[in-house]
């Protein structure tokens, strides 16, 4: 193994050897032990915890984890037939039976004093999980509540199941591993454990993170080779998106093969707890870090997205949304580790709630814009140095943030244009455009004759179809109308324009040659008249013309 891959699985060991202190502390260093002399009075609490049904067998467990027999044969429900065994030894039973082949999770048992209800057995039973025999039998371990005369009722692991113990206890058995190993190894404790089994939970680590990275290594040349064949030859093992997450893969990976192997090491049931509640940490760090990782993938992608655009943005977009996206994904997190440990969430998430709302309104124009900006951003529709038409203003954009745009206008001021507004208002975005309207009504006087109407008609379409910037398939000059003072010729076209300035010249250039057009056709264009016509006599109307301007 090359040195960096042993200091990655040495601090692999770390982090994990760091994850079971608790599973080698004793017992009672790690749960408080009841007391029979505590606040309350013993008639209203059960100095053994056996309220509920996970203080009942949690209670069980540890007294019979610390060797203490008298006390763990007080959390069984005797049967009334006569047993082969006495009490201490069918609690010294159980113990060999839970620790060797017990599948449940001890933090999902209920903390009720009544108990789950909705679970199919009787309202005054209990699964605490199953026994798994070395034969491949799988029995059920039920609690029973058990109603006293005086004081509350208790939970105790039912008499069925008791009387059940010496049977289990003939087809229960050790590990496969734990039968080849040398005696001293099994015999020897630690931490009230088999001496082998922490030796191996932690040798296993480096093998196992060793094992992961050849698996990846694997699947990436399997990746490699699939995209050679495709035609791609750029480098994958040097890209940002395996640097970045190679590590996590492994991590995450090693953990899932380290707890799909723990089952063959034998782990005693207390400490199997303390092992799954290390893993469960361990994994959700992990996720979160992989997470992590990908968010700063998509929100450099991102940033380097609206670089060219947008260069005083992208830092700040970047920033925010790394953050963003970190928060949620910590958050989830968080709310997954509590529920992974028995926490109800319920009370926790009524009360995110209620907060998230308080805090929606609060900031409701604030989070508007600052999403409006996310969106104009992402979506491109605006860039800096884009002339822009919004409501009444147009001008040029000199920056979109995430709060506001400034938009440049003819008269030299800046309007700021919330992005919350901006989001919901319709923008012309000028710049965009791939050609140049040429529109124009040429005004031609009412003593035009038809052939100088036809000249000038005819030498216009001339003019725009011999004009390389002229679009040829839409281009028309037609008589449209009648005007109140002109035979009205619309002249439209498209120009093949680069900006603005440049139409604006083209432009000029067409309209005074158009002037030139008709003044050879001996035309002459119209403007604003009215004729007057004054009555002098009933018997002969004078009809005297009469022009003015409006």
């Amino acid at each position: 193994m090359p040195m960096l891959t042993r200091r990655r699985a040495g601090l692999a060991s770390l982090v994990f050897a760091i994850g079971l202190i608790p599973v080698t502390l004793p017992a009672a260093a790690q749960e408080p032990q009841p007391a029979a002399a505590q606040a309350a009075p013993a008639s209203q609490e059960d100095p053994l915890r056996r309220e509920t049904p996970r203080g009942a067998f949690l209670g069980f467990v540890e007294a019979s984890q610390r060797g203490d027999r008298a006390t763990a044969a007080d959390y069984l429900q005797w049967p009334r037939q006569k047993m082969p065994i006495d009490r201490e030894e069918a609690a010294d039973h159980l113990r060999f039976i839970l620790n060797h082949g017990f599948e449940g999770n001890l933090d999902r048992l209920s903390r009720d004093p009544g108990g789950i209800i909705n679970d199919g057995l009787p309202p005054d039973r209990d699964r605490a999980g199953t026994a798994v025999l070395s034969n491949g039998e799988r029995v059920d371990i039920h609690l029973t509540r058990v109603v006293q005369s005086t004081g509350p009722a208790l939970w105790m692991i039912s008499a069925d199941t008791v009387s059940d113990i010496p049977r289990m206890y003939e087809h229960a058995g050790l590990p496969k591993v734990e039968r080849r190993l040398p005696r001293f190894l099994t015999s020897a404790s630690f931490g009230e454990m088999p001496l082998w089994v922490p030796i191996a939970l932690l040798a296993a680590v480096p093998v196992l993170y060793f094992v992961s990275r050849l698996v990846l290594w694997a699947i990436i040349e399997f990746v490699r080779m699939v995209l050679r064949f495709r035609g791609h030859r750029g480098p994958i093992r040097r890209s940002r998106e395996w640097l970045a997450l190679s590590r996590p893969s492994a991590f995450l990976l090693t953990l899932g093969l380290h707890r799909l192997l723990s089952p063959m090491v034998g782990i005693p049931l207390l400490h199997r707890q303390y092992y799954s509640r290390t893993v469960t940490v361990l994994l959700i760090g992990g996720i979160v870090w992989w997470l992590w990782r990908a968010v700063d993938l998509v929100a450099e992608r991102m940033r380097d997205r609206l670089k060219p655009d947008h260069p005083r943005t992208a830092q700040s977009v970047y920033v925010l949304g790394r953050r963003l996206l970190k928060g949620v994904v910590a958050a989830i997190a968080l709310l997954a580790g509590l529920a992974a440990f028995g926490v109800n969430l319920t009370a926790t998430l009524a009360g995110l709630g209620i907060g998230g709302v308080a805090l929606a309104f609060a900031s409701q124009r604030t989070l508007e814009n600052v999403f409006g900006g996310i969106f104009v951003l992402s979506d491109r529709s605006i860039v800096v140095g884009d002339v822009c038409q919004i409501g009444k203003y147009t001008g040029e954009v000199v920056d979109v943030g995430l709060r506001s745009m400034q938009l440049r206008t003819v008269n030299r001021t800046v309007v700021y244009v919330p992005n919350g507004t901006l989001a919901t208002m319709e923008v012309e975005n000028l710049s965009r455009r791939d050609k140049f309207l040429f529109q124009h009504i040429v005004g031609l006087r009412y003593e035009t004759t038809l052939e100088q109407v036809g000249r000038v008609q005819g030498e216009i379409r001339a003019m725009l179809a011999g004009d390389a910037r002229i679009e040829q398939d839409t281009h028309r000059v037609r008589l449209v109308r009648f005007g109140s003072y002109s035979l009205d010729i619309d002249v439209f076209a498209y120009v093949k324009a680069a900006d603005l300035p440049s139409f604006l010249a083209v432009q000029e250039e067409l309209l005074l040659h158009i002037m030139s057009i008709v003044k050879s056709a001996g035309a002459d264009l119209a403007f604003p008249s009215q004729t007057m016509y004054v009555k002098t006599d009933p018997q002969s109307p004078a009809v005297i013309p009469f022009e003015a301007p409006e």
